[in-house]
C-alpha cells in the first residue's frame, strides 16, 4: 500500500479573511466560506500569505491597478511577505506533501493571474475597473504577488496550476463552473502505482 497523499495549497488572504479586500469593494464571506469548507471537507491543508495591500497601504486604501503596485518598494514588501510561506512549503514538500494548485482572485492587481487592459481614471492612472471590450492583443499579465510567488515556486523547481477565483462572476456562469472543475482536477488524490495494484 502506498502513502496517503496529503495536499497542501496556497491560497491569497482575502479568501480566507474577506476584511482584507479593499474597503469599498465589500467583503464576501458566503465565498470564503465556500472556497475553505470545499478544501477542509477534501482534507487540503491551506497555507495563506499576508495580504500584501493591506500590510502596505492598511485596510482604509483606495482601488489601484496593477501599475500603482508595480514599484521596487512594493516588490521589495511582497518578497519579504513570501519568506515565510515559502519556508512552510519547502517544509511540507521535504515532508511528502504535495502542492496541489494557487489561488488567486480575479480582477486583483495583486493576486489575479489574468490582469488584462483597465481603464484609466481621472487622474490619468490604471483602475481597477477592466475596460468592455479588451482587445484580442492585448497582454495579459499575473498580479504583482502573483508573480512573485510564480518567480519564487520556478526557483524551487515547483510546477503547480495558477487559479483564479472569479468572484465577481455569478456562482452559476460557466467561467465559476470551470474554477469549480479545474480546483477539482487539482486537489484529487493521486493514485499511486502501489495503490493500483
Amino acid at each position: 500500500m502506498g502513502r496517503k497523499d496529503r495536499r497542501i495549497i496556497l491560497i491569497c488572504q482575502c479568501l480566507v479573511n474577506p476584511y482584507c479586500r479593499v474597503h469599498i469593494l465589500g467583503q464576501n464571506f458566503p465565498l470564503s466560506l465556500e472556497i475553505t469548507g470545499y478544501l477542509l471537507r477534501k482534507n487540503v491543508g491551506i497555507i495563506q500569505y499576508p495580504c500584501p495591500e493591506t500590510t502596505a497601504m492598511g485596510l482604509m486604501r483606495n482601488p489601484q491597478g496593477r501599475l500603482q503596485y508595480d514599484n521596487i518598494f512594493f516588490r521589495s514588501h511582497c518578497k519579504e511577505l513570501l519568506k515565510t510561506p515559502m519556508l512552510m512549503v519547502r517544509e511540507f514538500i521535504k515532508n511528502r506533501y504535495r502542492l496541489c494548485c494557487f489561488i488567486g482572485l480575479e480582477n486583483s492587481p495583486t493576486c489575479g493571474i489574468h490582469w488584462g487592459r483597465h481603464k484609466v481614471n481621472r487622474y490619468g492612472t490604471e483602475s481597477p475597473n477592466p475596460e468592455d471590450a479588451p482587445a484580442k492583443d492585448d497582454p495579459v499579465l499575473m498580479g504583482i504577488m502573483a508573480e512573485i510567488l510564480s518567480q519564487e515556486l520556478s526557483e524551487e523547481g515547483i510546477t503547480v496550476p495558477f487559479l483564479e477565483l472569479p468572484a465577481l462572476s455569478d456562482a452559476t456562469s460557466p467561467k465559476r463552473q470551470l474554477f469549480w472543475k479545474d480546483l477539482e482536477d487539482a486537489v484529487s488524490p493521486v493514485v499511486e502505482q502501489a495503490d493500483k495494484m
